[in-house]
């Protein structure tokens, strides 16, 4: 079967290749037929560049059939290290870490290439290397350069077809698109520089749940957008309210935003072609927009007005295009009130097409040549007129975009102008990295529904003044047993009872469900306060390096947290639940002789089996049905009342393991390293475990005595 027509595309690059360039790139033609077949399930999309048919795939490089696989691993080529590498060890056999170990007996070095046989795999030969962190001096070089040895060395034995994952867009946290952008540029480059080579096909296979890196690089190889990005650190600059108008002012790349309306700036032909902000801007949302202002406004758009299209492949609703007059030397205030009376027009076109939130460039900057402190002052007079005069306006949010070479004054610009608005500063965003700086320095206080140590003394007031004992078990509201109670029965399994090792013994009782009867709350200001320090460093963590990656979003992993998804946004038990650093309640099951000692002590990991499946730690259960399991003897199993707890477990940067595996400590997340003995600091290594292998129930396991609190005491029976 060919490959659909839908997956090609047709380029329009005459703005950046010559007619030269243009005769040798060119989509795939519909009515070819070369009797190649392809699936049509798993192949996102393809184009030729020249001679060479470049595809995006989705599924497992360990599985493709070409001439060569790429890998990326440790220096050491320690080919366990890394997801991918682990399970294309696995496909392969042991004998490729074998031949590794023979041939480089020292590794290599950073962007080296390593070849091996292929083993089990449908290849004949492996390339395998190391590469740097985004961020690293030369990473994106190295990346490059990596792909290029790979490519000679197929080329130096005649073979023709190459099969690369993302290689850089996992541990080396590279931005998709770059990663995308780098993996192209790389190959365009060899196939220019090597007219005569063997190479006929290149396939990038990404995992199918990785669905923003395919987005990145199905979205570079149908646009060939392969230009270098201005190598610049997105970040957040300042948050500030304007009357009801939340602003946000950052550095980044508005096409990325995701907003109901982005705001373009272009130039009187409204040719999107002109200008690297309507470029980037036009090349992210399709050809769909440009045909649009062809169409509708074949005359363009005169100076100081706008006119709105659709979004074409951008997530927004609408994008405007605005036409911003040019600068004028010695007539600043006139310049800045062009500014603002533009920004006011965007802003009411939002207002009409009921947009709560707006992202701007920095308008007047470019070719405009408007001096930095003008677009500042110009925009955010704009906002503050907008808002004065709209005081009902859906209008909540808007988000100011800096890009391009003057970032650096710009912001600065901005930062300043933004002083006299930053009385009332706005609360951060949630899930944003200064969300998360913001909470590291927060006072650590009692939940607010706590009833024994309340939340209007801090921790260190209470333990200060408490002469009793720091611990109390308290009875909940009818509202917090209810939400407890639902929680235990929705993530039942009544099909699992009996079945596992720790098991042993329940068949026989014959039982279909557990019956609530009691809840009660732990309020332990001692466990809490050492439980609040460890969730501070995880949101200082967090703003470090990023929010962490939720479990359903991880690759390969089998969906999100059961207890979490079953909390309804207004669930009590959600209340200063920070799903940012991975915080969530989990069920952990024990046994009557335990109770006292961890209403105390809480759960401590050095208590634990050095038995279990992911080594010493404490277990946790996203599963009542899991969690009933350890609440009594395998031997001596009854009906008879049974206590289980609901736990509030930070998990931090999580490792997804799909094999058993005695850890000592949460591994590395280096790339190439995955060692829990390494001599990588906290910040570089994850914080949990969870076993998401072929097992019954999924393990969740934390390796820190103050990694969770057991808030929740569950008395229960067997019905």
């Amino acid at each position: 079967m060919k490959i659909p027509r839908e997956c090609y595309f047709l380029f329009e690059l005459k703005h950046t290749m010559s007619e030269t360039e243009q005769s040798t790139f060119s989509s795939c033609d519909e009515d070819s037929d070369d009797g190649e077949e392809e699936s049509s399930v798993d192949t996102e999309c393809s184009n030729d560049y020249k001679n060479v048919r470049i595809l995006v795939r989705q599924g497992a490089l360990e599985t493709e059939e070409v001439d060569v696989i790429v890998n990326s691993t440790s220096e050491r080529l320690t080919l366990k290290s890394g997801r991918g590498s682990r399970a294309l060890l696995q496909a392969a056999g042991n004998e490729i870490q074998t031949e590794c170990s023979q041939k480089y007996p020292t590794g290599l070095s950073r962007g080296d290439v390593a070849v091996t046989g292929p083993g089990n795999l449908k290849c004949k030969i492996v390339c395998h290397g190391s590469l740097l962190k985004y961020g690293s001096k030369d990473a994106k070089k190295v990346h490059m350069h990596f792909i290029s040895k790979c490519l000679e060395e197929l080329n130096s034995r005649k073979h023709t077809s190459v099969a690369l994952p993302g290689l850089t867009t996992g541990f080396l946290m590279f931005p998709k698109r770059v990663a995308a952008k780098n993996a192209c540029r790389a190959v365009a480059q060899f196939i220019d520089a090597n007219p005569d080579s063997s190479l006929r096909e290149v396939r990038f296979v990404l995992h199918p749940e990785d669905k923003e890196t395919l987005q990145a690089f199905r979205e570079v190889v149908q646009t060939w957008d392969i230009s270098i990005d201005t190598d610049i650190e997105r970040k957040d600059l300042c948050r500030f309210r304007i009357n009801e108008i939340s602003i946000l002012v950052k550095v980044g790349k508005v096409e990325e935003e995701k907003v109901d309306m982005i705001v373009n700036s272009v130039d009187k032909t409204l040719n999107l072609n002109k200008g690297s902000l309507s470029n980037g801007i036009a090349t992210a949302a399709g050809q769909q927009i440009k045909d649009e202002c062809q169409q509708n406004h074949p005359s363009g758009v005169t100076e100081g007005n706008i006119v709105v299209t659709s979004s074409g492949s951008l997530p927004c609703k609408k994008i405007c295009h605005a036409c911003v007059p040019g600068y004028k030397p010695n007539k600043d205030n006139e310049s800045k009130k062009n500014i603002q009376n533009i920004v006011i027009k965007c802003l009411e076109t939002s207002d009409e097409n009921q947009c709560k939130s707006v992202a701007l460039p920095v308008l007047g900057s470019g070719f405009k040549r408007h001096p930095p402190e003008c677009a500042s002052a110009g925009m955010l007079k704009g906002i503050e007129q907008f808002a004065t005069s709209h005081p009902q306006s859906p209008v909540k949010q808007v988000v100011i975009v800096i890009y391009g070479d003057q970032h650096v004054e710009i912001s600065k610009a901005f930062l300043d102008e933004a002083v006299a608005y930053q009385g009332a500063p706005a609360e951060p965003a949630r899930w944003t990295q200064e969300y998360c700086r913001q909470q590291y320095h927060k006072d650590l206080r009692p939940p607010e529904y706590w009833t024994e140590f309340t939340s209007g003394k801090s921790i260190k007031q209470w333990k200060t003044e408490c002469d009793e004992s720091y611990h109390k078990l308290v009875d909940v509201d009818s509202t917090t047993q209810e939400a407890v109670e639902k929680l235990v029965q929705s993530t039942w399994q009544r099909q699992k009872v009996g079945h596992g090792r720790d098991a042993a013994g329940l068949s026989s009782l014959n039982y279909s469900g557990l019956k609530v009867l009691k809840v009660q709350r732990l309020e332990n200001i001692d466990l809490y306060e050492n439980y609040s320090h460890f969730r501070a460093r995880l949101f200082h963590k967090a703003g470090d390096i990023g929010v962490f990656e939720q479990l359903g979003k991880i690759s390969q992993s089998t969906g999100d947290i059961a207890t979490t998804k079953n909390l309804n946004d207004d669930n009590v038990l959600k209340t200063e639940l920070y799903p940012e650093i991975n915080e969530h309640f989990l069920f952990h099951g024990t046994k009557d002789d335990t109770q006292k000692k961890i209403f105390s002590q809480g759960l401590d990991f050095r208590m634990a089996g050095e038995k279990g499946m992911f080594g010493q730690g404490v277990y946790l259960a996203e599963s009542s049905t899991k969690a009933d399991q350890y609440t009594d003897c395998k031997r001596g199993r009854t009906k008879d009342e049974k206590k289980m707890f609901l736990v509030r477990s930070c998990l931090g940067k999580i490792h997804l393991a799909k094999l058993a595996r005695a850890f000592h400590k949460p591994p590395c997340f280096q790339s190439g390293c995955d060692s829990d003995s390494c001599e990588h600091s906290d910040f570089q290594r994850c914080d949990s475990v969870v076993g998401d292998g072929s097992w019954i129930f999924r393990e969740f396991v934390t390796y820190h005595h103050y990694q969770t609190y057991p808030e929740y005491l569950i008395t229960y029976v067997r019905v």
